[in-house]
């Protein structure tokens, strides 16, 4: 992204903001469409015959995307800016003490997944296990996040950053949208672009990081490595690769269109 103009970089994270905010949210079930939530994001207006909640939804994300933008002029990331993103996101402001915002979990949770045709319940690391599995995860982090010296190396990180936040599931809710948000950080504090999952392969993505975690080591406090580089993690690797290509689309789009212009006042001169 270091040839555009201070313009084109603008119009260009403009339109991966909405992407961004679209998909993440549409993944996670949310009905706006993108043009709907473009209208939301642009002029803070609701949209008839759609509920508050998934009004709500898309400026919390609006505001965590935010938040992620001023994480890029600090080296570290906290866990202060961690619970600040996942307030952000988590847009139900009901006081729950078994569900709290901005705090990590305190009960145990789970979800069922239907892999090879069967049913299965797969159970999150326990509560007791996060502080450690996150500490795991921001030792990586910090390890990672300065320099990156190519789109492999990008999309390899984000992987990683992504599939360990997800496996780890530090909160009750609000998990899925946060690994998509700060497994991007490295990429973009090295002007890479951000990877954005086409909510149309949400069954892919959902089945990929399942048999991901049914094929790799329960994580808790005597985890010392948090991934498990077997063919359902490489299989997501392919995954991501592909996904980049979302927001290379919409560069290529900018290009083009920056080219025709030049083109136009040249003809004219």
């Amino acid at each position: 992204m270091g040839d555009l103009t201070t313009y084109e970089k603008e119009a260009l994270l403009q339109k991966l903001r909405v992407k961004w905010i679209f998909n993440s949210n549409a993944i996670e079930g949310n009905t706006l469409t993108e043009g709907e939530t473009s209208f939301i994001i642009e002029n803070g207006l609701t949209v008839q015959g759609k509920s508050l909640s998934e009004h709500q939804q898309v400026l919390g994300h609006v505001k965590a995307l935010d938040l992620i933008y001023g994480m890029l002029e600090t080296d570290v990331v906290s866990e202060e800016d961690l619970f600040a993103l996942h307030k952000a996101i988590q847009t139900e402001h009901l006081i729950d003490s078994e569900r709290p915002n901005g705090a990590y979990k305190v009960i145990a949770n789970g979800r069922w997944v239907n892999i090879e045709g069967k049913d299965k319940h797969i159970y999150y690391p326990h509560p007791d296990d996060i502080a450690h599995l996150m500490g795991l995860w921001f030792k990586d982090y910090a390890n990672v996040a300065q320099k990156i010296d190519s789109k492999e190396e990008a999309i390899a990180i984000y992987a990683d950053m992504h599939i360990a936040f997800a496996a780890i599931h530090p909160f009750y809710d609000g998990n899925g949208r946060l690994a998509r948000l700060v497994a991007n950080l490295p990429l973009l504090k090295n002007t890479y672009l951000p990877i954005i999952i086409d909510s149309t392969r949400r069954a892919t993505y959902i089945d990929l990081l399942s048999t991901y975690n049914l094929h790799s080591p329960t994580l808790d406090a005597n985890t010392t490595k948090l991934i498990e580089k077997n063919d359902a993690y490489l299989n997501l690797i392919d995954f991501f690769t592909q996904e980049y290509q979302n927001s290379e689309k919409i560069l290529d789009a900018l290009r083009e269109s920056t080219a025709e212009l030049e083109k136009s006042r040249s003809s004219r001169r």
